[in-house]
């Protein structure tokens, strides 16, 4: 095999494994879809070692939730218009 030849064939195997790392890390955040989620943590805060409350917003109305290992509960939700107007 000529230099050429091999060196173009580096390059080539190079080109196509940074183009497999590149895709990789694309599907990792979220696949290649560029449209937002619909499901979104929005703030947590821990109340114990185990328990949380989490605020989520889906769609367009923010929840409240409480986590805990063998339970999440609704506790409120609101409009997302509404929690805006609270938190400027």
């Amino acid at each position: 095999m000529d230099p050429v030849r091999y060196v173009v064939s580096l390059l080539v195997v190079g080109a196509l494994l940074a183009a497999a790392f590149w895709l990789l890390a694309r599907f990792r955040r979220g696949g290649l879809d560029m449209t937002r989620s619909v499901v979104g943590i929005v703030s947590q805060t821990s109340l114990g070692p185990r328990e949380r409350l989490v605020v989520v917003r889906f769609g367009s109305e923010d929840i409240l939730l409480g986590v805990t290992p063998g339970s999440i509960t609704r506790i409120a939700a609101c409009p997302r218009e509404r929690a805006e107007e609270k938190n400027p």
